[in-house]
């Protein structure tokens, strides 16, 4: 019998800020409890699932502080209440472990939702870490499930993803992340629903090599960048995440690993998000 690995804190609080396994296909096809999935999750972390719920309570903490200080700036509540959301419209977040980050920009865009003096569509994040874009199509019937009214994809990260030691197999070739990318698109635009497509974040090479140096994974920068290029192709109704992040310096936007978001990160993309929307809102008026 194997014994029960200790895992260090960091990596434990990495686990919990993007791992829902209510998300999971198998257990959201078959609505599985919440309480069961609280279970899993501690047993995957090690720890017993008071001290799970703790952790979340935590993460949520700091997530309601990041939209109650993004809520205060006077320009952002002029954007929030300019996006072309009704009340009886039906928003998904479909995406990887950038999407279901407990600290992450769809659950920013949740709450500031809530926050503001404006109707509140129904909200529903679709998040799965680890997720490509033909994981996405494979699970697509979940979306279709809730009748979406809007659907903002940010997927793409996980197709760049290389596996082996010295070797870098990615997890989907390019040509067929432009093929998915499609996909999705009619998949989403058949149901009657409006598809938004979001290119995911650059990476930091520097930090991806130092971070992934002795793991059997890592990605390329440049190969992100191609990420960005196949989302930009796909339709032009699309928010440029990738380019609003990669003109800043310093890339304190990404965590160590230069590949996730940090708490900052995600906060700029977030009204990166909301000013796409509204922009394209803008623009659709004027046509």
């Amino acid at each position: 019998m194997t014994a029960p690995r200790t895992l260090p804190e960091d990596e434990r609080m990495q686990l919990i800020r993007y791992t829902r396994p209510e998300r999971w296909p198998l257990l959201d096809r078959f609505a599985v409890s919440g309480h069961l999935a609280g279970r899993i999750l501690a047993e995957v972390v090690g720890e017993g699932t008071r001290e799970v719920d703790r952790r979340i309570d935590a993460l949520d903490g700091r997530a309601d502080t990041a939209a109650a200080r993004l809520i205060a700036d006077a320009g952002y509540r002029e954007r929030l209440a300019a996006l072309p959301f009704r009340a009886d419209d039906r928003v998904i977040g479909l995406g990887d472990s950038l999407t279901a980050d407990r600290l992450g920009w769809f659950g920013l865009l949740t709450r500031t939702l809530r926050l503001a003096d404006r109707p509140v569509p129904t909200v529903h994040n679709l998040g799965l870490s680890g997720n490509t874009t033909a994981d996405a199509i494979e699970r697509f019937d979940l979306v279709e499930a809730l009748a979406p009214t809007h659907v903002l994809i940010m997927l793409g990260t996980n197709d760049a993803r290389r596996h082996g030691h010295g070797v870098g197999h990615r997890m989907v070739s390019a040509g067929e992340t432009g093929r998915n990318l499609s996909v999705l698109r009619d998949l989403i635009t058949g149901l009657g629903a409006r598809a938004v497509f979001i290119t995911p974040p650059p990476g930091d090479q520097t930090r991806i090599d130092a971070f992934f140096a002795d793991a059997a994974l890592r990605w390329s920068a440049a190969d992100l960048d191609g990420v960005a290029d196949a989302v930009r192709a796909v339709t032009p109704e699309h928010i440029d995440l990738h380019r609003v992040l990669h003109r800043l310096p310093g890339a304190a936007y990404l965590d160590a690993d230069g590949v996730h978001l940090s708490e900052h990160g995600q906060q700029l993309a977030v009204v990166a998000v909301v000013n796409g929307l509204v922009g394209a809102a803008q623009v659709a008026r004027q046509g």
